[in-house]
């Protein structure tokens, strides 16, 4: 990853975060809107609540810790992994792994985000809030972790707009 985090401050991290959460959602509602399987629907549309959630609790530290609106870094400051998963299509069981993959290396960096804010919070308030978000990144990533080890094994947990997937 091309930042140091070590060197960033809780702006920096606050601004990256926040930029961060707001692509994870549109990720995620991207990518429910293309599965057609209804319990994963709903799984990954509880993704993007989750980061929906996250990014109004970024919003209000913003305001309460900095006392100002909140800034979003330059486009150039969010993950390039962002990107690439904005513009992967999706019609296929390689295209899936790849996206989990991504969402994967997604939820390792917001974790990772999350620790350092945490360990640079001087804020008791903000430091639990980071250390929470640290906690609910994690375990996205855990269940993307299952999901992907569940499709790896050929158990289809969903297919994207028909039975294609299955004639591979």
């Amino acid at each position: 990853m091309a930042m140091d985090i070590k060197n960033m401050t809780i702006e920096d991290i606050l601004g990256m975060a926040l930029a961060t959460e707001i692509h994870g959602r549109q990720f995620y509602e991207q990518l429910a809107a293309k599965v057609t399987h209804p319990e994963v629907k709903r799984k990954i549309s509880s993704l993007a609540h989750d980061e929906r959630r996250h990014q109004e609790l970024m919003e209000n530290i913003f305001r309460t810790v900095l006392k100002k609106e909140p800034q979003l870094l330059p486009a150039k400051g969010v993950p390039d992994i962002l990107k690439a998963i904005a513009s992967l299509q999706i019609d296929n069981k390689t295209q899936v792994l790849q996206v989990l993959d991504m969402a994967i290396e997604a939820e390792v960096i917001a974790t990772k985000f999350y620790q350092r804010g945490a360990s640079i919070s001087t804020d008791p308030q903000t430091r639990k809030i980071f250390e929470e978000l640290e906690r609910e990144e994690d375990s996205h990533f855990q269940y993307l972790v299952a999901e992907k080890a569940a499709l790896s094994g050929d158990l289809y947990w969903f297919s994207i707009g028909d039975s294609a997937m299955m004639e591979e």
